[in-house]
């Protein structure tokens, strides 16, 4: 693989998104220790800028010719794109492990989270196996939760068919990286949330899953509610011209540039490690990965549904000239605004600005609104829910059918695949238009999404798919599952449900003390809702 990088620099920095988390079992971070190594790092971290790069190398999806393969001769099957809806939390892991498998050309990743779990180990080693066998490997990940973790990087880097790239990384690498964000916020605020993990440039998987356990259904103690779908063909195509327009940006840098540490190949211990991993994730009924992975296919091939499809992804360079993302611009788009119904999960609602106003405008329509979002008992983010509290009352009087995820109940029971008593967590973010538009991606309704965040999504127009998205959701709108709000005769909200199979009313918050409830309001006193 080519590598330039040319002059470095340590001149200040543009805003610019990215996020990563680690595969830090790959490699031992060099944490420094001790009070002197503190005041040092939170010295640095206030001075340091990412390096200027001033010569990299530009790749594109589609510039390695694939090899003639089963899953190129069905992506090039049919005309437009082939979709299939990932709910289920296992099946949308293995079909990531099996896709990996079947690469013969490129591999292009971009994730603002990849957790160093079993599920991101045994991904990894799938990822080094296809890199093994010829495949270029691009990785692309954002660097908010990627302290300490160069190393595991370069460790990935050092293989001659993998590069790794870190979008808008922060200056100083050391153990006190995070309050670099501190002292430079209006630069490093700006996040790559967007999710693509594309094979051969004919098939992607895109949607609101990140990489760890907890997206899979794999975590011992909490498990997230998640959408994503396959799609082959054109859309894919699309996804990886978004792939390489984040890529190829000035805020990707290379790791190998943002750390003179040497690389080296994974030992065999850590290679131990990652098939280890591999073999945790694997299904018990599995006895050859290679069989299953043709079976997969296989299934998959009589399971696609041939429609139109295409992407909506912001740029990675947004700045004044482009102030909210590319998403609020779908209610201008006559065949993305809906006029009869309108169906939104959202794991992070604070629909402040023009949101609050496009769903009153919607509303006032006679459009039928429909919402799910987390509860003060599921949201992970007990500051999203401290802000997203008061606009409840306004998004029921504009006319929203308003849901809040329990924390337990019917669909903790269904995310669970490892036999434990888990909580359940909202991380959707998908919604469906009049019963025919289908939009799954990584965009929420908060001002994160809208204003700080790059984001992608998949726009499926087609009322088959949209009945089999709707099917899915309405699962996590029953009684044993979600809680219903209203307003009662003096306005005070009420929530509805059946958590244990028996009607429940409430008037406060479900689970919540008036400890919670005082902690909530003290965060408002901060200026912190544009923040999140």
């Amino acid at each position: 693989m080519e590598r330039r990088y040319g002059a470095v620099s340590t001149g200040p920095r543009n805003t610019g998104p990215g996020t990563a988390s680690g595969l830090s079992a790959l490699a031992s971070a060099i944490r420094p220790t001790g009070l002197w190594a503190i005041c040092f790092g939170v010295f640095l971290s206030a001075c340091a800028s990412a390096p200027q790069v001033t010569d990299k190398s530009i790749s594109q999806f589609d510039d390695r010719t694939p090899v003639t393969s089963p899953l190129m001769t069905l992506a090039h099957s049919q005309p437009h794109s082939g979709i299939k809806l990932l709910a289920d939390p296992s099946e949308a892991l293995q079909s990531r492990l099996h896709l990996a498998a079947l690469a013969t050309a490129t591999l292009d990743i971009q994730y603002y989270l990849w957790q160093a779990d079993d599920s991101g180990l045994g991904l990894t080693y799938e990822v080094l196996q296809a890199a093994d066998r010829g495949v270029r490997v691009r990785i692309l990940l954002d660097d908010i939760y990627h302290s300490g973790r160069d190393s595991a990087y370069q460790t990935l880097d050092a293989h001659p068919n993998v590069e790794v790239r870190l979008f808008n990384p922060m200056g100083n690498r050391g153990s006190a990286k995070q309050v670099n964000y501190a002292f430079k916020k209006s630069t490093l605020n700006y996040r790559m949330h967007n999710k693509i993990f594309l094979v051969d440039g004919v098939a992607a998987i895109l949607g609101g899953r990140n990489i760890g356990n907890e997206y899979f259904g794999r975590d011992l103690s909490f498990n997230f509610q998640d959408m994503d779908a396959i799609a082959l063909g054109e859309v894919a195509a699309e996804a990886g011209e978004a792939f390489d327009l984040f890529w190829n940006a000035e805020l990707a840098f290379p790791v190998a540039a943002l750390n003179s540490n040497p690389e080296e190949m994974p030992t065999a211990v850590q290679t131990a490690t990652l098939a280890q991993a591999r073999e945790r994730v694997t299904p018990a009924d599995e006895e050859d990965n290679a069989a299953a992975t043709e079976a997969w296919l296989s299934a998959l091939s009589t399971g696609l549904l041939w429609t139109n499809a295409r992407i909506i992804v912001d740029r990675p360079d947004r700045g004044s000239e482009q102030a909210d993302s590319a998403f609020m611009t779908l209610p201008q788009d006559p065949s993305l605004r809906p006029t009869q119904s309108l169906v939104i999960q959202t794991a992070y609602l604070i629909p402040n600005g023009p949101t609050m106003g496009n769903i009153e405008a919607i509303g006032a329509e006679g459009t039928s609104m429909k919402i799910l979002t987390n509860s003060a008992q599921s949201n992970n983010h007990s500051s999203v829910h401290a802000f997203y509290a008061p606009y409840r009352k306004r998004l029921i009087e504009a006319g929203v059918d308003l849901y809040e995820l329990q924390g337990s109940g019917s669909l903790a029971n269904y995310l669970d695949r490892v036999g434990e008593d888990g909580r359940a967590g909202l991380h959707t973010k998908a919604m469906v238009f009049d019963e025919r538009v289908s939009i799954i991606g990584s965009y929420n309704m908060d001002p994160r999404s809208r204003v700080w965040n790059s984001e992608i999504a998949l726009v499926v127009d087609d009322p088959g798919f949209a009945t089999e998205v709707l099917e899915e959701m309405e699962r996590d709108f029953t009684p044993d599952a979600a809680w219903r709000l209203s307003l009662d005769e003096n306005d005070k909200l009420l929530w509805t449900g059946e958590p244990d199979g028996e009607p429940v009313e409430l008037d406060k918050d479900p689970g919540s003390t008036w400890w919670n409830r005082f902690v909530w309001g003290l965060m408002r006193l901060f200026p912190l809702e544009n923040e999140l």
